[in-house]
């Protein structure tokens, strides 16, 4: 009897040392994502932490989904937001596209405005400088006027800080475009890659 209870005892310390880990949870991923940005500030900490510069972007309504694999890399598509004069027969609109190399790091934040309603234009390139403007203050990042460029539909490709800034307009038929991408130094994919190939939900 007692060679029986040893033999099990055996067999149960046996099983337990087969169990294979269990896998983190969502809660623990973001946990320990937390930690690992913890000293991370401004354009490291805004490239380094997906699921918080995701959220602080839809503070401002752009209703991005989750960063997600989408082609060669990761990307979040935000929904169109009305920029001016909502009755507007075509309002000027904006956007903003999320893409990166891995779920862990974003190289590309790229914020577009679409121009179709020309008489509320102004309205709208203000409000587009106010948020963008307003999501660099959240990481202590002052864009030391560079972002004046697009009330005044100027090209613009520089630095802020340490991240690679370009403003483009493309003045279509229908519509201009202005955007504004903010790339990180050591970015190792053209964005424009991947947004292609992500899907909105």
């Amino acid at each position: 009897m007692r060679a029986l209870s040893l033999l099990l005892v055996a067999s149960a310390a046996l099983a337990g040392c087969n169990q294979q880990p269990a896998e983190p949870t969502l809660a623990q991923n973001e946990a320990a994502a937390r930690e690992a940005a913890a000293d991370l500030k401004g354009w490291d900490r805004m490239f380094g932490f997906p699921t918080e510069t995701i959220g602080r972007l839809n503070q401002y309504g752009y209703r991005l989904p989750a960063y997600a694999a989408a082609g060669e890399g990761f990307a979040a598509n935000g929904a169109d937001i009305t920029l001016s004069q909502s009755d507007a027969k075509t309002p000027n609109t904006g956007s903003v596209v999320v893409t990166g190399p891995t779920a862990e790091a974003i190289d590309s934040i790229a914020f577009t405005l679409a121009l179709t309603d020309d008489a509320n234009a102004e309205t709208a390139k203000k409000r587009l400088t106010d948020i963008v403007r307003a999501f660099l203050f959240q990481y202590g990042i002052d864009d030391q006027k560079a972002l004046d460029a697009i009330a005044k539909e100027q090209a613009f490709d520089g630095m802020i800080g340490t991240a690679q800034t370009v403003i483009a307009i493309d003045k279509g038929d229908a519509a201009r475009t202005l955007t504004v991408t903010f790339r990180r130094p050591s970015a190792t994919a053209p964005a424009e890659a991947m947004v292609g190939n992500s899907q909105q939900p």
